[in-house]
């Protein structure tokens, strides 16, 4: 199935660009020449390979009839030249890749925009879930902080939670960039919990019913049909789990 992506930055330059290619059982990697990828390229093979079966096996995902294929740029000016954006990574989800940079200071691998991929194949859902499933099977902020301490954090600084907001796709999009570290450790900290508390299945019905086109109220609803819960007592039961 295809999904909607919105990508207008994405250009496909990286096709005509000379990669050294390297492959795992489940992975096509292309890296720079002399790069540290490359350096590091059996490294990289065991991180993604042990990433691939942690998603597999604790989400029970069929495995997916192609390799994904993993491009790897020494910095984020290279990679907004060649495939037009400059952010660390980002999976497209419709050719099954993932471009990243990697490099001294930013090496972007493992497990949330695999997660993005093979999560597919329960649907596209909300960015809120989405995200917050690739943070939780990291297990930690795109910094390395465990997700509640940077939710802590956060609040002392003023910052609040807004879970019915995030409900909705646009919600999600009108958090700011400039605390995305904040948005995303309560995604990958709110799906941990629903992990914890939920049978796979139930999580998954979630997971696929909730809607991109849907108001906040309408995934709520479909939230609470589900779980036969409200969100509120959701939401404060997850509330105490920050704290511990």
């Amino acid at each position: 199935m295809k999904y909607a992506q919105n990508i207008p930055f994405y250009i496909t330059k990286f096709k005509d660009y000379p990669w050294k290619i390297y492959e795992s059982d489940h992975y096509i990697f292309h890296v720079e020449a002399e790069s540290l990828a490359e350096k590091d390229i059996e490294e990289i093979k065991t991180k993604q390979e042990s990433a691939y079966a942690k998603i597999m096996w604790t989400l029970n995902l069929q495995k997916p009839e192609q390799k994904i294929r993993y491009y790897f740029y020494s910095s984020q000016d290279k990679k907004e030249k060649l495939m037009g954006d400059g952010w660390f990574g980002q999976s497209i989800y419709n050719e099954f890749e993932v471009h990243v940079v990697y490099n001294e200071k930013d090496k972007v691998v493992g497990e949330h925009e695999d997660t993005h991929l093979f999560s597919l194949q329960m649907g596209l859902s909300i960015s809120f879930l989405q995200e917050g499933l690739a943070e939780c099977m990291v297990g930690r902020s795109m910094f390395g902080d465990k997700h509640n301490k940077v939710i802590k954090e956060g609040i002392k600084r003023g910052l609040t939670i807004n879970i019915k907001n995030l409900m909705s796709q646009q919600g999600w999009l009108d958090t700011s960039d400039e605390e995305a570290k904040f948005y995303y450790s309560i995604a990958g900290s709110f799906v941990r919990y629903l992990l914890d508390t939920l049978d796979l299945q139930t999580f998954k019905k979630i997971y696929s019913e909730m809607d991109r086109e849907n108001s906040a109220e309408e995934n709520i609803k479909i939230l609470e049909s589900i779980t036969l819960t409200p969100l509120t007592n959701i939401e404060a039961k997850w509330r105490t789990t920050i704290m511990d």
